[in-house]
């Protein structure tokens, strides 16, 4: 390994610096824009990523194969970002991501927010920004960084507006059509948008599980195989009205309504089959699971921005109401063919309301030649309220005790944070300092239990860039940030699967506290290069305990003593033709956890390689085309091992109308192999879990520029 990542970065090193440093800079090139000013003709490449010092742009807008596809889809293309089968992120190999949507922290749950990326269509993202080590400005949430989703907001003058619909077809159907319209005339303006969505999905699922004796793992008491098939359709309304207001040359205002409303079933249909260690089968058991869930989710807000003087001294601030109400309602059946034993049906309702407000107000004030400094406040305060009630069937439907809990969650936390700037001949330097202080307040009435805890934490930051010349730099940083558990982390409340498998939170589990650093050299925006460290304590890990009386799995997790993770990350970018330009990323890392979860034999390093490789052809003026490449390595995820994944994508797009429609169409994971297959060996059961996913699809979509 160590000889391939050296062979690696020595030819990215050779190619980077055998182009002169008289060549004009290039980026992965999309497609081109001509305007026309009497006889001068000004060409503007497109761009599809942007590497900046602290972060990584993909120009969502720009790609062909994230054509037609869902925010979800577009986030599992991201270079250095993988989607686990749930929808959580991780960024070069860590968990603990915050999610961002034009700059504003999202508060959903990872399942909720999970629906809400795969009911937003990709047509809609302008960006999405890969901050790996924010500055003081932004919130300390996300251990491993910030995605922060752009999506596209018209500023033109005049009335303009997109039309765009797509169709395609995996396993299931997906469609998606919508419009975006705006009309600017003077100081006044006035945006809307909406989407429709409807994405059908089937996965196919394996399991199987070894029960050990005791935890050494000598002899086998009993052996689990379960399956499934889903059938997932998902359909969602999501729209947003806003209006923009010039009070003054020097103060505009925004007021806008986002809604998002939507509907999700997951249908399976499976078998659960446990076998002695004289191999008969003791259990054997068909099993059906539906699961219906809906949610609608309204935010208010307000924004605006004043200029104090043409120096760049100047103050925003931005209100927020969120109210999001969200149910689901389950039903489990299984029957066993093998024995007498009856297994009870199950029926659950779990309803959700989330109530969040922030509000956050930003100075910035040049106080010297090339000396700025930004300082702000924010306040953020959240109540959840989640009365859960699941019942079996004895002849009737009965209350079961176990699992029936009303929770209670209420949240408030109170930042400011000031930010120095400070750029010499060749030397920028930005430093600053970010207070929070968290109070939690968890009340579980049905046990009639109530937690309440509160804690301030300090978050300094510091970055470092030196030019050489213009078109050489380097540069250096370091933050530290905290990684919260959600309300759900902490809600022991159970989410059933099916009858045999449960997940709960765990109301033990305390915030998670990383330290990053990062240095790196860069070349124009051709090359780049840099080595990272992060420490992370009281990491979270899930973990599963399994329950053989009942042959029940039950996941929660836990906070590991400490974790650390580290690497190296090169980009490049070559235009090979003026038809042909590639843009590659290279990620090496390894995450090694101190401590001894639960006799796990499945958390040991492993250096894991992660490499992405965009091609872009420009055929002719009007046809553009793209090849797509992803390969990861195996990797560990606390105390689960995934296997390596490989997805390969195409595409291709043809200007019509006059140019102001376009037809795209693309293959995604052409050749089914961005699979999700994870092992572990935990206490006394061993897991292996295999996730056939819906991955390879095929769209045609259209978009028409009003």
């Amino acid at each position: 390994m160590k000889k391939l990542i050296s062979s690696i970065m020595l030819a990215f090193s050779v190619y980077g610096f055998s182009q002169t440093e008289n060549e004009q800079e290039k980026d992965s090139i999309i497609e081109s824009s001509i305007n026309v000013l009497d006889e001068i003709v000004i060409t503007k490449k497109k761009v599809l990523y942007t590497q900046k010092s602290d972060r990584l742009v993909f120009n969502v807008e720009n790609s062909i194969v994230s054509e037609g596809g869902t925010a979800l889809d577009v986030l599992s293309r991201a270079p250095g970002v993988v989607v686990s089968q749930d929808g959580d992120l991780s960024i070069r190999g860590q968990q603990g991501v915050a999610v961002m949507i034009n700059g504003k922290l999202t508060q959903l749950s990872q399942k909720e927010l999970a629906n809400y990326l795969k009911s937003t269509t990709s047509s809609n993202i302008k960006q999405i920004e890969v901050i790996t080590n924010p500055s003081s400005k932004y919130d300390a949430a996300g251990k491993a960084g910030i995605i922060n989703i752009i999506l596209k907001k018209p500023n033109s003058s005049g009335l303009k507006g997109t039309a765009f619909t797509s169709y395609g077809r995996g396993r299931k159907n997906r469609t998606n059509s919508g419009f975006n319209l705006n009309y600017n005339k003077d100081k006044w303006g006035v945006y809307g948008n909406y989407s429709y969505t409807f994405r059908g999905e089937e996965e196919k699922k394996e399991s199987s599980q070894i029960q050990f004796t005791d935890q050494t793992r000598q002899e086998i008491a009993s052996r689990n195989y379960q399956t499934s098939a889903t059938d997932e359709p998902l359909t969602s309304n999501n729209f947003k009205i806003g209006t923009q207001y010039e009070i003054s040359p020097k103060t505009n205002l925004e007021l806008y309504i986002d809604a998002k409303i939507g509907r999700y079933e997951n249908i399976a249909n499976g078998t659960n089959t446990v076998i002695n260690t004289a191999n008969q089968t003791i259990f054997d058991a068909v099993t059906y699971n539906d699961s219906k869930e809906k949610w609608n989710d309204y935010t208010y807000a307000f924004s605006g921005v004043h200029k104090f003087n043409s120096e760049g001294k100047n103050m925003s601030f931005d209100f927020e109401y969120e109210t999001s109400k969200f149910r689901s309602n389950q039903f489990q059946s299984a029957d066993n063919t093998a024995n007498a034993t009856v297994v009870d049906d199950r029926r659950g309702y779990i309803p959700s309301q989330l109530k969040v407000f922030t509000g956050k107000v930003d100075f910035v004030n040049p106080f010297k030649e090339k000396q700025s400094i930004e300082w702000g406040f924010k306040t953020s305060i959240k109540n959840n309220d989640n009365p859960s009630v699941y019942e079996y069937y004895e002849n009737q439907w009965l209350i079961d005790f176990n699992s029936t809990n009303h929770f209670e969650y209420n949240e408030q936390i109170y930042a400011a944070y000031a930010n120095y700037k400070y750029q010499l001949e060749k030397l920028n330097i930005q430093a600053g300092i970010r207070t929070e202080y968290t109070t939690i307040n968890i009340n579980q009435k049905t046990l009639n239990e109530e937690h309440k805890d509160d804690y301030l934490k300090w978050f300094p930051s510091l970055s470092l860039k030196y030019e050489f010349t213009s078109n050489h730099s380097a540069h250096a940083s370091y933050s530290k940030r905290i990684n919260r558990p959600s309300q759900f982390d902490l809600n022991p409340f159970r989410f059933y699967d099916d009858s045999f498998n449960y997940s709960q939170g765990n109301p033990n589990l305390i915030p998670e506290i990383t330290h990053a650093m990062e240095i790196g050299y860069a070349w124009k925006s051709n090359f780049m290069a840099s080595v990272y460290f992060n420490s992370t304590k009281d990491v979270f890990t899930e973990v599963y305990s399994y329950n053989p009386d009942s042959n029940t799995t039950i996941t929660t997790q836990i906070n590991v003593d400490k974790s650390y993770n580290y690497g190296i990350n090169i980009t490049n970018t070559a235009e090979f033709y003026k038809w042909w330009s590639v843009n590659t990323l290279f990620n090496a890392f390894e995450n090694k956890f101190m401590d001894n979860v639960l006799n796990s034999a499945t958390i040991d390093p492993i250096m894991t390689l992660n490499v992405s490789v965009q091609n872009s052809f420009a055929i002719t003026e009007t046809w553009k085309a793209e090849g797509n490449a992803q390969y990861q390595s195996k990797s560990n995820l606390g105390v689960y091992q995934r296997d390596s994944f490989f997805d390969f994508s195409i595409g291709i797009s043809k200007q019509v109308l006059a140019k102001k429609g376009n037809i795209k169409i693309n293959v995604t994971d052409i050749f089914n192999t961005n699979n999700f297959y994870i092992k572990s060996v935990v206490a006394q059961t061993s897991m292996d879990k295999r996730y056939d996913l819906d991955n390879r699809i095929a769209t045609i979509a259209f978009t028409y520029r009003i």
